[in-house]
């Protein structure tokens, strides 16, 4: 994907106000694991967000076909996965939103945030910060 990437959040994202549709999504260094997703129309809105995977080597959801219809998914190798970090009480107490990942066409640009009935998953997953883990 190119950096910045702009993505559209035709629904907006929960807890925003509709009208904050437009979010770039940049990455903080090449070959790093963590993204920006800042707000076009209020660059005071930012959200650091990760690729789970190698943080969670066994993350792994069925999307739901509406969410599927509502980005035109068409093929595996369209679709990113993201999540959403909440730092708020720094990196070492950092966590991870599994159950919502942010999903992502990249070839439209088209993104939404996904609400996941799955058990398995939590909105506070504690961010593991050792080498391993980045690895995976």
């Amino acid at each position: 994907m190119p950096n910045p990437t702009l993505l559209t959040f035709k629904s907006g994202l929960p807890g925003l106000p509709e009208e904050y549709n437009q979010f770039n999504l940049k990455t903080v260094q090449e070959n790093s694991p963590f993204y920006i997703l800042q707000s076009v129309q209020d660059e005071e809105i930012s959200f650091i967000l990760i690729n789970p995977f190698p943080f969670y080597p066994d993350y792994e959801f069925d999307l739901p076909e509406e969410d599927k219809t509502k980005l035109s998914i068409k093929e595996p190798k369209d679709v990113a996965i993201f999540s959403i970090v909440n730092a708020s009480k720094g990196f070492k107490k950092a966590t991870v939103n599994l159950l919502a990942p942010v999903v992502v066409n990249i070839t439209t640009g088209s993104a939404r945030q996904v609400i996941l009935n799955d058990k398995r998953y939590n909105i506070r997953h504690p961010l593991p910060l050792t080498t391993e883990s980045r690895e995976g």
